[in-house]
């Protein structure tokens, strides 16, 4: 676990930091918007867009329908 100083002295604690290897790219290569059910909430993806996410999201049923079918690409 990691910390830091901060200015007023207290000491921070940062429980998590990201792999670069764990970080990709959703696209969504239609004309459609989507709206997709994930464990933190509903997310629109705007037909066009990209969205910035952690590779565990592979783990969805939704998302891989979506990637299968050629509607979502990964970067």
């Amino acid at each position: 676990m990691a910390t830091k100083q901060s200015d007023l002295g207290v000491e921070q604690q940062y429980t998590w930091r990201e792999n670069p290897d764990d970080i990709i790219v959703l696209v969504n290569q239609t004309n459609k918007n989507f709206i997709l059910d994930l464990p933190a909430g509903r997310y629109r993806l705007d037909a066009g867009r990209r969205m910035r996410t952690l590779r565990s999201i592979l783990k969805h049923q939704q998302i891989m329908a979506l990637i299968e079918d050629g509607s979502l690409t990964i970067e």
